[in-house]
C-alpha cells in the first residue's frame, strides 16, 4: 500500500510542477491571450459588419499563428528549465 501511495504522490508532484511552469511563463501567456482576443475580436466585427470572410477568416489564422509562437515560448521556457535543475 504504501508503494501505491508514494507514487501518486509523485505523480502529484510532476502534475503541480508541469502546472506552474506552464503558468509562471508571463509573456507566453500574454500572447497566448492576444491571440485569442484577436479571435473573438475579428469574428465579432466579421458578423456585425456581414462580412464574415474579409474579417474572421484573417483574425482566426493570425490568433491561431499568435497562440503557437506562445506554445513555442512555453517549450523553450520550460526546456530551459529543466536544464537548469539538471545543471545544479
Amino acid at each position: 500500500m504504501e508503494y501505491k501511495v508514494k507514487d501518486q504522490d509523485k505523480d502529484k508532484d510532476k502534475i503541480a510542477v508541469k502546472n506552474t511552469l506552464r503558468n509562471d511563463n508571463k509573456t507566453a501567456l500574454t500572447i497566448q491571450g492576444l491571440g485569442a482576443f484577436i479571435i473573438i475580436a475579428g469574428v465579432l466585427y466579421g458578423i456585425f459588419n456581414n462580412n464574415i470572410w474579409v474579417f474572421a477568416f484573417p483574425s482566426v489564422v493570425s490568433g491561431i499563428v499568435l497562440i503557437g509562437f506562445s506554445e513555442i515560448i512555453r517549450l523553450l521556457h520550460e526546456i530551459n528549465e529543466r536544464q537548469k535543475k539538471q545543471s545544479n
